[in-house]
């Protein structure tokens, strides 16, 4: 027997052996006749046997043919079982564990929406968040350790990867309301007068946030870099540091904290966030539905 043989010809010898007729074989299969003679004759020189002979009325299995048969058979149940079942896939009934790597930024702008939501399409699912630096964790989502990796600061995507724009949105600065000198509006020049804080996931104190005041170039005076996009709200609330970060992670803190949001005294670039995964799960139905899911989520977002 000869190597390498392709699989797809089993569809076909198991078509052949119920109808025994090249034409009708062709017609369920969507093929043409000529493509079906052609499958034919590559099974019969792979298995040195003719295989389906012409009969008085149409066509009859050889012994060899009948001997393969049963596996032909079982094969192919197989394969329609397995598509069959990836075709059905119920997000109702789908158990496991999506894992992400990501920031609480993340975490604050979806996972209360997203749980919710899942608690009623995918009760049984679990949703592991894992922090993210600077760098994207490509040996993680290459092993399968993380199915995502979501954040506005990944470079260099490598080849076999996939990625996918979820959301953009602008920057805020924001204070706490009786602040010790602020009042009204933060000008550009009280805005570098103030002590500030920083998210660095890096952790540095690299800012890009400079203006240039006649020959003077002028800088922000950074007091806190911190990792966290949610730890900052109580330091914020409480003492008269000032925060520039995302509007969305902003919103946030002033639902359930006392401070002033304002849009910010100089320019700032908007952030986007991105979704990236391996290839080595694009096609898995559970993670294809979770990708959709997570979209929408954030298309709800301002």
């Amino acid at each position: 027997m000869k190597p390498n043989l392709d699989t797809n010809l089993f569809f076909i010898a198991e078509s052949l052996y119920r109808t025994l007729n090249v034409s009708q074989t062709a017609k369920e299969l969507h093929m043409s006749q000529s493509a079906v003679s052609h499958a034919l004759a590559r099974l019969r020189a792979h298995f040195d046997d003719a295989l389906f002979v012409r009969v008085s009325k149409g066509m009859a299995a050889t012994d060899t043919a009948k001997k393969l048969r049963p596996s032909v058979e079982e094969f192919v149940k197989q394969a329609r079982d397995l598509s069959q079942k990836l075709e059905r896939f119920d997000p109702v009934k789908a158990k496991g564990r999506i894992t992400i790597a990501t920031t609480d930024l993340v975490e604050v702008m979806i996972m209360p929406a997203l749980l919710k939501r899942l608690k009623k399409e995918a009760p049984l699912l679990q949703i592991s968040i894992r922090p993210t630096g600077g760098e994207l964790p490509v040996k993680d989502l290459e092993r399968g350790t993380y199915d995502f990796a979501i954040a506005g600061f990944y470079k260099d995507l490598p080849e076999g990867f996939y990625q996918k724009k979820l959301w953009e949105g602008g920057f805020s600065t924001a204070f706490r309301k009786g602040h010790g000198f602020i009042r009204g509006e933060l000008s550009p020049s009280q805005f570098y007068q103030c002590d500030h804080a920083l998210i660095t996931l890096q952790g540095d104190f690299k800012d890009g946030l400079k203006r240039k005041v006649g020959t003077k170039i002028q800088e922000r005076h950074i007091v806190l870099g911190s990792y966290s996009f949610t730890g900052l709200a109580w330091t914020l609330a409480n003492t008269d540091i000032v925060l520039t970060g995302p509007t969305a992670l902003l919103e946030k803190y002033k639902e359930y904290f006392p401070i002033h949001i304002q849009k910010p005294p100089v320019e700032m670039p908007k952030i986007t966030l991105q979704m990236i995964w391996h290839g080595i799960t694009h096609k898995d139905p559970l993670k294809q539905w979770f990708r959709d899911v997570l979209t929408s989520e954030f298309q709800k977002l301002k």
